[in-house]
């Protein structure tokens, strides 16, 4: 991956352009709160991406060092987003619509020079780019134009992201992940049930056929539970994986 400003951009532009159309929107975080639970080098990038924009420093100094040490990171993990590139093109793609990149975000341009293009031959256009960026974090005011500010949005994934995918997939539920998380919502509605079915059908053909007491209460508590499940994305991951395991 060559770079990851373009990324950014557009899943900003994704959510700031559903922001109001409800439905929507909640479609549009749920896709991408999926995508930063299977990558955790995602996750960071567009956290870092994010949090460099907004940070509001008093001093160069610390300013600098935050730039530096976030930089650093990102630079050791930037080979790992190739895992999740096919993704982020797929969901990029898919709405189209909702992208605005002809107006570049020179914080995340700048960003990308420095992770992305660090070598010798650039050491002139790498300093300015640091400067750049530490000074763009010296009393930081709201600069963004965007319709929602950026800020709000990052906050809105990180309370919904942990709300909703805070407890560990197994690894079953991980290997379903990836296929799941460019299914669109009616797509999960028409196939929850049919799955959850299943699900129960296998819980209670087990249930027939366990002698122990410890197992069969398990059991009955697990398909009580799947019985109480509404047809989420997270859902129908968990409940994939728990037939999974079953078979």
């Amino acid at each position: 991956m060559k770079g990851f400003a373009k990324y950014k951009q557009s899943l900003d532009s994704i959510l700031e352009n559903s922001y109001t159309n409800k439905k929507e929107f909640k479609n549009n975080l749920s896709v991408i709160m999926g995508t930063l639970k299977f990558s955790k080098p995602l996750r960071e990038f567009f956290t870092l991406y994010n949090e460099i924009e907004i940070k509001n420093f008093e001093t160069v100094e610390n300013s600098k060092n935050y730039l530096n040490e976030a930089v650093r990171h990102l630079r050791e993990n930037k080979k790992e987003l190739v895992s999740v590139k096919n993704i982020l093109d797929k969901i990029i793609t898919n709405r189209k619509n909702l992208c605005n990149n002809k107006i570049k975000n020179p914080i995340y341009e700048n960003i990308d020079r420095m992770v992305f293009n660090n070598n010798i031959i650039n050491i002139d256009s790498l300093i300015k780019s640091r400067e750049f960026l530490s000074e763009s974090m010296i009393n930081n005011k709201k600069r963004s134009t965007l319709k929602v500010n950026p800020k709000i949005l990052s906050q809105t994934i990180s309370r919904n992201y942990q709300e909703e995918y805070g407890k560990s997939l197994s690894e079953s539920e991980q290997n379903i992940l990836k296929n799941t998380l460019l299914m669109t919502e009616e797509s999960v509605n028409s196939e929850f049930d049919n799955i959850r079915d299943i699900a129960l059908n296998r819980i209670n053909t087990l249930l027939k056929e366990t002698k122990e007491d410890e197992l069969g209460a398990k059991l009955i508590e697990t398909k009580d539970e799947i019985k109480e499940l509404k047809s989420t994305k997270i859902n129908y991951i968990k409940v994939r994986g728990l037939l999974e395991d079953l078979n």
